[in-house]
């Protein structure tokens, strides 16, 4: 994997803290309290609008040794679907290593999570990415070098072919930020998986 934090194009647009609570508790009001309301609170708005579901941040499983098999026989240890290769003659990175498609993917698929150890602020390596807003003073990074997973294979698309198949985007899953890698077309079995890395990253590492 050739990608950085530094120069990395902005992976999504963030709305102010303010804006985001702001947002919250509009939200909040379509899901069922788990507060008491405060004492003189005579607003029934919450209760007009709100459903009878309880807002959570992650799928919930049954609490009995069913659901406990469940949840094993769901796992999966590696990214499905992935096989990483030695690059070999006249691949333009030949003797080094690339990922790619061992099934067919669609267009929009997540392939999987680009995971890494976490830092703040400035300093990640070739392997690192931002997890949140790369313009905020101490933004939180993902470093690859020294534990990820098969994500950290994915090449830069320059020399490989005319365009990147693949790109990082941010979602927020159980309330912290994680970096997905979304397919951008339809790839076929045997398809080498390919981002397209900064500006920075290029002069920095390609050159």
């Amino acid at each position: 994997m050739y990608t950085t934090a530094r120069g990395l194009p902005t992976l999504f647009a963030m709305l102010s803290s303010d804006r985001q609570q702001e947002l919250y508790h509009a939200n909040s009001r379509f899901f069922r309290s788990t507060t008491n309301p405060s004492p003189g609170d005579t607003s029934s708005t919450n209760r007009d609008v709100s459903s009878q579901a309880k807002y959570i941040s992650s799928n919930t499983w049954p609490r009995s040794s069913r659901g406990r098999k469940l949840k094993k026989g769901a796992a999966r240890p590696f990214i499905h679907g992935v096989e990483i290769q030695l690059l070999r003659d006249p691949h333009p990175l030949a003797g080094e290593l690339g990922l790619f498609a061992a099934k067919a993917f669609d267009e929009f698929d997540i392939l999987g999570e680009y995971c890494g150890e976490v830092y703040e602020g400035d300093g990640g390596s070739e392997y690192a990415t931002y997890l949140e807003d790369w313009r905020e003073r101490y933004a939180l990074g993902v470093d690859a070098t020294r534990e990820g997973n098969e994500c950290r294979f994915i090449n830069h698309f320059k020399g490989i072919a005319d365009e990147a198949n693949v790109v990082m985007k941010i979602a927020y899953v159980e309330e912290l930020p994680r970096v997905m890698v979304v397919c951008m077309r339809d790839i076929e079995v045997g398809e080498e998986f390919l981002l397209n890395y900064s500006d920075d990253f290029v002069e920095a590492y390609c050159s």
